[in-house]
């Protein structure tokens, strides 16, 4: 990804700091305004790690935890994720959801690693893009940058997790033009594969004629749902006999377009599918997101 010019000696300096994420592509878009793409590289912010699982997305872990991070979108406002609080406790773990920043890309067993290991909770931190070298966990970003974001969770009357998001500070509303968009390695198996712990009857949404998808709602800077309330939708798969088109689930990044929301201070992504039990979607709530792109007026 290419750096921002003229934030250029105030990203390094912040990411020396270890507190803020670089942003790119930032420059003029036609006579209405400019635009920024927020990207993740060099941020100085903690990783996903030490382990494709995320050890240190949890409490339990003894060493440095991520906890949130910030993007310098422009002077005096920022992009701010990170995980989610329990709906239960006042604990932050990435159960609960939230938005993480990582660099794997393992997408087959490594090691002693066998059966499910690659597409399990142990490696949900991997990105499922086969432009990139299999466990060489750089390159493996949208544009073949390094770092990406990972999202979990999603709510509804059976969800333990609340939604992943990203919000803006000072208040700011900007449209988010489009965003990157890839399948981790976790949800990727399950589709394609299914296994005993995210269905009960072990099958795959292919062999079952399920479908998968995301939602992003927007919020402006009073907290009102912008777009009437409505989510930008996009399929994730859609094998359905009667889906026109039928959609496959994709094996590298993919442009989604979220301008239809339009000006909004906070975005919140949701997920649905076919396959559901008791305790609500066996399909794993996932995906991995970059290259967030702005438009700043």
């Amino acid at each position: 990804m290419k750096k921002v010019i003229d934030l250029k000696v105030a990203l390094v300096a912040l990411a020396a700091a270890g507190m803020f994420a670089s942003c790119s592509d930032d420059g003029p878009d036609g006579p209405d305004g400019y635009y920024r793409v927020i990207g993740f590289e060099n941020s100085g912010l903690t990783l996903a790690g030490p382990t494709s699982k995320g050890d240190n997305l949890y409490e339990s872990y003894d060493g440095t935890k991520f906890l949130e991070g910030r993007v310098e979108v422009e002077s005096g406002v920022d992009m701010v994720f990170g995980i989610n609080e329990s709906l239960w406790d006042d604990e932050y773990n990435f159960w609960n959801g939230g938005m993480a920043l990582s660099q794997w890309n393992i997408r087959s067993n490594t090691g002693t690693n066998t059966g499910d290991w690659w597409y399990s909770w142990n490696n949900q931190c991997s990105v499922y893009n086969t432009a990139s070298t299999d466990g060489a966990n750089t390159g493996a970003g949208a544009g073949g940058s390094n770092t990406f974001a990972v999202i979990n969770g999603y709510s509804d009357n059976n969800s333990m997790s609340s939604m992943a998001q990203f919000s803006f500070t000072a208040n700011a509303e900007y449209t988010v033009e489009s965003i990157e968009i890839c399948p981790p390695s976790y949800l990727y198996g399950v589709i394609t594969a299914g296994n005993q712990v995210e269905s009960l009857d072990a099958n795959s949404l292919i062999n079952a004629k399920g479908w998968f998808k995301i939602m992003a709602y927007g919020y402006d800077a009073n907290g009102d749902p912008t777009n009437g309330g409505l989510p930008v939708e996009k399929y994730i798969c859609d094998y359905r006999a009667d889906a026109n088109p039928k959609v496959p689930i994709a094996t590298t990044w993919q442009t989604w377009d979220l301008s239809a929301l339009g000006k909004v201070n906070t975005v919140k992504f949701n997920f649905d599918g076919s396959d559901k039990g008791s305790f609500g979607l066996n399909t794993p709530a996932y995906m991995c997101i970059d290259d967030i792109r702005l438009r700043l007026n």
